[in-house]
Parts: C-alpha cells; sequence; structure tokens
C-alpha cells in the first residue's frame, strides 16, 4: 500500500512531529497516497491535513521504505505492508495546527532530541537531513 512521509523542517532546523490519535505516538506526518493522487500531492496534503502547514512544491524524495519491521501494521482491513515514501519538505506558510481527527498536536523538535515513542525512528529523519541520494530498504 503507497503511503507517503513528510520531514518538514522550521527555520532553527527543528523537525516538525504530529501526536497520532490512531498510534498515541509522535510521528512525522504521514498517510496513504489516495486513488488518482501523485506521491507530491498526498504529501503537501497530509502536512496540509495533519500540521496545518504548507509546503513548497518542491519537495525531495530522500527514502523509500518497505522493511517489513517497520512498514507492516494492522489496520481495519487487515494487515497490510506500506511502501513508504520519505520527502523533505519546505515549511512555507501556515500556522502548526492539529486537526484533531489524525492528530492532536504538532510540534517541532531539535533532530535527534524526539520524544521517546517517536515512530518509525529517527534513521529516515537523519537521511532526509543528511543524506546523500535515495535511501531504499
Amino acid at each position: 500500500m503507497p503511503a507517503v512521509v513528510a520531514v518538514v523542517t522550521d527555520e532553527a532546523g527543528r523537525v516538525c512531529l504530529v501526536r497520532d490519535t490512531k498510534r498515541d505516538k509522535w510521528t512525522l506526518p504521514m498517510g496513504r497516497v489516495e486513488p488518482g493522487e501523485s506521491v507530491k500531492d498526498a504529501v503537501r496534503r497530509e502536512v496540509r491535513e495533519e500540521a496545518g502547514l504548507v509546503v513548497a512544491p518542491d519537495v525531495e524524495l530522500t527514502g523509500v521504505y518497505t522493511d517489513p519491521a517497520t512498514q507492516v501494521f494492522d489496520t481495519p482491513d487487515g494487515r497490510k505492508q506500506f511502501l513508504a515514501y520519505a520527502f523533505r519538505c519546505e515549511w512555507v506558510d501556515g500556522d502548526p495546527e492539529p486537526d484533531g481527527d489524525e492528530t492532536t498536536a504538532v510540534e517541532f523538535f531539535v533532530p535527534g532530541e524526539y520524544p521517546s515513542d517517536f515512530h518509525p525512528s529517527d534513521d529516515w529523519v537523519a537521511h532526509a537531513l543528511h543524506g546523500d541520494g535515495v535511501e531504499v530498504t
């Protein structure tokens, strides 16, 4: 199942995380790609919906993640394995605001200083911020 993940930073270089209501954990803004939608459109939509932020149109692909250890989840439709496309995104407008449905909080964290319940891991963030090329797992 195709999904997108956004690594959005503020002017200070801090990383945007949202408090996900389904998992009750801090995550990067993420979600499924809707039918008829490109991955770039999906990542911009998910950031807007979950965090209230508008990101620049020129998002940059930094990783493609399929590892069953981190990408298999129980969903209402049964177990699904996600193909997650991670993008580095530039915040250009909007105010950090949870949607109240999928997310209950939006905060920016210094890279590497994330809450203990951050999911899936800071490896994706580190690669998005400092990696060379697209990481594939």
